[in-house]
C-alpha cells in the first residue's frame, strides 16, 4: 500500500517532466546543427544533465532557442516576434518541400486616388488610347529559401529569394483587363546573427546582399536598376526596426533606362514595425534627403488576424516608386483585402 500512494503521488510530476523532455528533445532535433548528436540532445533536455548544455551550444550554429509551445501557437522565451520567426522559418527550412516567405504576401483592392500614370504608355504607343482606372488589384508574392546555413564559423547563413509586385486592371474591360505593371525582383544575401545591445534596444541581424529590380519590358516602358544593401535589424520590447542603405550599381548611359532612379527613390529604406498582440502596424519611409529637389515615399500597414493562416490588410502609399513604371510619378493610393503572411 504505501508504494502504491508513493506511485500514485510520484506518477504526475513524472509524466510532466517527460512531455518536457519530450518537447525540448523535438525543438531541439528541429534547430540543432547537423552535427549534433542524439545523444547530446538529450543530454540539453535531461535535468539531470545540465552541465552539458555548454558542450551542445558550442556545436551549434545558433544557441538553442527556449520555445513555449500553446493553444495560441509557438512563443519564445524572450517574447520576440523575430526570434519567434527565426526559429520556425528554420524548422520548415529542413523540408524539401517549403518555400519560406520573404517579404509580406497580400492581395488587395487599391484606389488611386491621384490621376493614374499614362504618361510612358502613351509614349510608347501614341497612337493607343490608354484610359486606365483607379480600381485595381495590387498583389505581392515574396519567397525565400536559405542555400547554406552556418557560413563563416556558424556566423552567418546565405539566402535567396524572389519577390513580384503586380497592378491588375481586372475593371478595365475596355482594355481587355491588362496587367498595367509587374516588376519582379530577385535578390541573395548573407544573415549574420548579431546581439548587440545598447540602451535596450537590441541589434538582432545584419544583412548584406545584392538586388536586380525590372518590370520586364522593353523599349521605351523597360525599367531596372541593381544595387547593393545592407539592413540593420533592432528590436525594443514589441517594436522593430529596419536601416536598409544601398548604393545602386553604376550602368551605362546608353543601357540605363532610368537614369534619375535615384532622385525619387532615394537610397535607403527605414521601416517600423508594432506589435500589439495578433494586430501589426508598419510604416516605410524613403527620402533622397534633397531638401531642394525632395521626393520620397511613406507607406503604411495594418494586418489583423481573420483566421489561423489569413489575415485582414489596410495599405496606404503616398510618393514616388509604388511600382517601377511609376518611379517619377507621384501616386496616393488605398486599399484593403487579405494578407498571407507578415513581416513578422
Amino acid at each position: 500500500m504505501p508504494s502504491l500512494l508513493l506511485a500514485a503521488f510520484w506518477w504526475p510530476y513524472a509524466a510532466q517532466s517527460e512531455d518536457n523532455f519530450n518537447q525540448c528533445l523535438l525543438t531541439q532535433m528541429a534547430t540543432a546543427d547537423d552535427t549534433v548528436t542524439i545523444g547530446q540532445l538529450r543530454q540539453y533536455c535531461d535535468p539531470s544533465e545540465q552541465a552539458s548544455k555548454a558542450d551542445l551550444e558550442e556545436n551549434t550554429d545558433t544557441k538553442p532557442v527556449d520555445i513555449q509551445v500553446t493553444e495560441q501557437g509557438v512563443t519564445t522565451a524572450d517574447k520576440s516576434a523575430l526570434s519567434r520567426r527565426q526559429f520556425l522559418e528554420k524548422k520548415e527550412a529542413r523540408n524539401p518541400f517549403v518555400l519560406l516567405p520573404h517579404k509580406p504576401n497580400y492581395i488587395i483592392l487599391s484606389n488611386n486616388m491621384s490621376s493614374p500614370n499614362e504618361a510612358p504608355f502613351e509614349r510608347d504607343d501614341p497612337n493607343e488610347d490608354f484610359r486606365f482606372q483607379p480600381w485595381e488589384t495590387k498583389f505581392q508574392i515574396s519567397l525565400k529559401t536559405p542555400i547554406v546555413y552556418g557560413l563563416f564559423n556558424n556566423r552567418a547563413d546565405l539566402f535567396v529569394a524572389y519577390t513580384n509586385r503586380s497592378f491588375w486592371q481586372q475593371f478595365n474591360k475596355e482594355g481587355s483587363a491588362p496587367f498595367r505593371e509587374s516588376n519582379h525582383e530577385p535578390e541573395a544575401w548573407l544573415a549574420f546573427k548579431n546581439d548587440f545591445e545598447l540602451f535596450g534596444i537590441k541589434n538582432s541581424l545584419i544583412r548584406t546582399g545584392i538586388s536586380h529590380q525590372s518590370n520586364g519590358q522593353a523599349g521605351q516602358l523597360s525599367r531596372s536598376w541593381n544595387r547593393v544593401y545592407a539592413d540593420f535589424t533592432l528590436e525594443h520590447n514589441n517594436w522593430y526596426y529596419s536601416f536598409k542603405p544601398w548604393l545602386r550599381v553604376a550602368e551605362s548611359l546608353d543601357n540605363d533606362d532610368n537614369p534619375d532612379i535615384d532622385d525619387y527613390m532615394g537610397n535607403f529604406e527605414l521601416s517600423a514595425i508594432y506589435k500589439a498582440g495578433d494586430h501589426s502596424l508598419d510604416v516605410m519611409v524613403r527620402n533622397n534627403l534633397d531638401f531642394g529637389e525632395n521626393y520620397g515615399a511613406i507607406q503604411m500597414g495594418w494586418s489583423f488576424p481573420l483566421s489561423n493562416n489569413i489575415r485582414g490588410y489596410v495599405q496606404w502609399f503616398n510618393g514616388y516608386g509604388e511600382s517601377l513604371i511609376d518611379y517619377n510619378a507621384h501616386s496616393n493610393s488605398i486599399g484593403f483585402g487579405i494578407q498571407f503572411s507578415d513581416w513578422l
